[in-house]
């Protein structure tokens, strides 16, 4: 095939400009296919929930739990670095980010919700009925035992937008989990695309600013101001990941990180009014030290790392997070003074891990299953009950047959 100058010319810029097209408006990948699991993103995952679980155990009311001091028990050091275990949720936050853009690529709308419903309730909803069993048996002490109403609401996970108080301490996060992910839905159901995570993350971004500076409060409600800036951060190491580096995506990221920096003195602020040794400078180092953990996750630093256990250590996290806080207290404060302390909370950790792994393969994993099969089967009627819909509005007339439509009256 000849081809003029100007062919030529024409082929060249197409040839450069096809790849930054591809990369920005790049169709979503079939859903079979699959990227190489992070096996890093399991193991990051496990170390964020023992941080929180050692701030649950050592700091947060431990003195109530063990009636002593945990310094005295356990050490200062052990205690001064549970004290900021709390951070652990800063880090789950940035990973939910790097793994919902992932995990979401090439999805359906429908199977997004599938997804993120079967992997959500399983686990939470047996937490809950576990919770409120312990708590009606054994009641915190100088606290009232749940009631009907408060437990059917916290099976909601919605029970902070219907102003109960949450059963146990953990639950907080996963609304906040759960608000993201219904924006996320947003991205979704346009198809998930380099551009249009990128536009997610700055219109986010930039609502997430307006409402932490105005007094919206339906929009700081949606937005989550707080913590909005973690899931960007995470969102746009994956696209760094993916896609590879560009400027723009760093200045995401560092954006992101000066507004954490600066957000997170809100956060120091209440250990610092109840009288408590905690450090704005020190929570922001921790802080920058996850930030570089994920960065070297986006750009391949721990690709070697492929230990398939590491799977099974990722999946006990959820169901660890859900259950270790206020049963871990309960069983503190009834072997207290018949088991030493460092055995007591050997003990402790470790039925929380059994128990974590026994609610994985026999509640998660069965009940997943079912939801799964019952969410797929009543999006397929969903789609059927449209199809049908459609036929009925818009015939199909068969075959030989042609449909004469009536043409309007034309008016006076």
């Amino acid at each position: 095939m000849n081809l003029t100058h100007a062919d030529r010319s024409t082929l060249k810029d197409q040839t450069v400009e096809l790849p930054i097209q591809a990369a920005l408006d790049r169709p979503p990948a079939p859903a079979t296919s699959r990227t190489p699991r992070l096996y890093v993103l399991d193991l990051l995952r496990f170390l964020a929930a023992m941080a929180v679980v050692a701030y649950h155990l050592l700091f947060a009311d431990a003195r109530e739990s063990w009636a002593a001091d945990t310094a005295n028990l356990f050490g200062a050091p052990l205690r001064q670095a549970a004290s900021y275990g709390w951070l652990g949720v800063e880090l789950f936050f940035m990973i939910s980010g790097f793994v919902i853009c992932m995990s979401s690529w090439g999805r359906s709308l429908s199977d997004f919700f599938t997804s993120r419903v079967t992997r959500l309730m399983p686990a939470y909803l047996f937490a809950v009925v576990l919770t409120a069993s312990v708590l009606v048996l054994w009641p915190q002490p100088g606290e009232k035992a749940p009631d009907l109403r408060q437990v059917i609401g916290n099976l909601t996970m919605t029970q902070n937008l219907l102003q109960l108080n949450n059963l146990d301490e953990p639950y907080w996060t996963l609304l906040i989990e759960l608000k993201f992910y219904l924006l996320f839905l947003i991205v979704v159901a346009f198809g998930v695309t380099y551009r249009r995570v990128l536009m997610f993350c700055m219109i986010w971004t930039t609502l997430a600013l307006i409402a932490h500076s105005s007094d919206f409060r339906f929009l700081t409600l949606v937005v989550e101001p707080r913590f909005a800036s973690y899931f960007v951060a995470g969102m746009a190491l994956y696209l760094i990941h993916r896609f590879g580096q560009s400027l723009l995506l760093w200045c995401i990221v560092g954006f992101s990180f000066a507004i954490n920096a600066v957000m997170l003195d809100a956060r120091v602020a209440p250990f610092v009014k109840a009288g408590l040794p905690m450090s704005w400078k020190v929570s922001l180092a921790l802080v920058a030290f996850f930030y570089l953990l994920m960065i070297g996750i986006a750009l391949g630093w721990f690709a070697r790392l492929q230990w398939r256990g590491l799977a099974t250590i990722g999946a006990l996290t959820y169901p660890l997070y859900l259950i270790h806080s206020a049963n871990g207290r309960t069983v503190i404060r009834h072997l207290r003074d018949d088991v030493p302390p460092w055995l007591l909370l050997g003990v402790v950790v470790g039925g929380a891990l059994l128990l974590a792994y026994v609610v994985h393969r026999f509640v998660e994993r069965p009940l997943s299953r079912a939801l799964r099969d019952g969410l797929k089967d009543s999006f397929q009627k969903v789609r059927a009950a449209s199809e049908s819909r459609k036929d009925a509005v818009d015939p199909v007339p068969p075959p030989g047959v042609q449909l004469v439509r009536r043409q309007p009256h034309p008016l006076p």
